[in-house]
């Protein structure tokens, strides 16, 4: 999943729609204590439920949710320049993808970027040695979109 605050823009993988078990609708849920936000599958009429729209080029869907997305910004003290891409843990029988804020990448274009790391994740790994502040491009390239 990414956030880009320019539009407010979240968009979602293919990859988490398929852990979802492909749902027409999904909604967000937001955990700051936690430092967590999860997609789970939903029925239309539940609370804040977001249909799911045909997936682009890229087979993923976008939605635009400039309060959430500003939220979440301001939360993970997130560099208004960047964007930022967050792998997932999918828990299939709850019909959920659950995301570690701390752990979200910053991106452009849709690429990692190899020399920084997010400022979150880096500060969750600060009692970790230095080689794991700062992971190898290789490494970056094995964490896929989930």
């Amino acid at each position: 999943m990414t956030f880009s605050i320019d539009e407010g823009r979240i968009t979602i993988f293919r990859s988490t729609l398929e852990t979802l078990g492909w749902p027409s609708h999904y909604r967000f849920l937001y955990n700051p204590q936690m430092n967590q936000i999860a997609v789970q599958a939903c029925k239309a009429g539940d609370a804040g439920a977001h249909r799911v729209g045909k997936l682009n080029e890229l087979s993923s869907c976008e939605i635009k949710c400039v309060a959430f997305v500003r939220m979440v910004y301001k939360d993970a003290h997130w560099n208004k320049r960047r964007s930022y891409r967050m792998i997932g843990n999918p828990f299939p029988e709850q019909r959920l993808v659950s995301f570690q804020i701390q752990e979200a990448l910053p991106i452009e274009n849709g690429r990692v970027l190899d020399e920084t790391v997010s400022p979150t994740f880096a500060l969750c790994r600060k009692e970790s040695s230095p080689a794991q502040n700062n992971p190898t491009p290789e490494e970056k390239a094995d964490r896929g979109a989930v």
